[in-house]
């Protein structure tokens, strides 16, 4: 059988129906062993390129990822959140929810107890500055979408709640502290994985 000749004068090569979209599986299957080989071997997430600042600032990289769903935080730097162990680890979160994912699981998402979680910071949703996540007062079932679906939103001045709920309803105001198991089910619809030790 001779094969048609291209302009560079290259054979082409007649591949069996399917036979490239299975090559491109095999690849991607790969790619995510290789991501997954790679945190594996360090104990869990890689960290952030750089360390969340004294004050409290994010200096988001494109390469961070989240470690929960692995999203990029520097491509939704407006919902970004972060948090920095005692000896400066930093994580950087595509979202409020993730990091509260990992405060109730951290052994789970950052391969660390929770006693070693230094500081939590995430965005003012009005101003969008950087607050204390321990501080902020809490909403939860607002009209506010983030990158992981239903927004659980921060305010750093509990004085705007009111007008938070009046322009973007919300089922449910919280504080840090109130956060456990039962409530992320509640606000989140979803269980947490089984607790682990790191």
């Amino acid at each position: 059988m001779q094969l048609p000749q291209t302009k560079w004068n290259v054979a082409l090569i007649d591949l069996p129906r399917g036979f490239l979209r299975s090559m491109v599986q095999a690849a991607m299957v790969v790619a995510i062993l290789t991501v997954g080989s790679i945190t594996a071997e360090s104990g869990g997430p890689l960290p952030a390129q750089h360390a969340l600042a004294e004050d409290g600032q994010m200096v988001l990289s494109p390469t961070d990822r989240c470690p929960v769903c692995a999203m990029f935080p520097a491509r939704h730097a407006r919902s970004a959140a972060a948090m920095r162990l005692n000896n400066g680890v930093t994580f950087y979160f595509c979202s409020n929810g993730c990091l509260l994912r990992t405060w109730l699981r951290p052994a789970i998402y950052i391969g660390a107890p929770q006693t070693t979680i230094h500081q939590l910071v995430v965005r003012d949703y009005f101003s969008g500055r950087n607050i204390d996540a321990r501080r902020a007062t809490w909403i939860a079932g607002s009209d506010v979408i983030g990158p992981m679906g239903p927004a659980i939103v921060a305010l750093g001045d509990a004085n705007q709640k009111d007008t938070f709920v009046r322009r973007h309803g919300g089922r449910m105001v919280f504080a840090f502290d109130q956060i456990d198991d039962r409530l992320w089910r509640q606000i989140s619809h979803r269980t947490l994985p089984d607790k682990q030790q790191p």
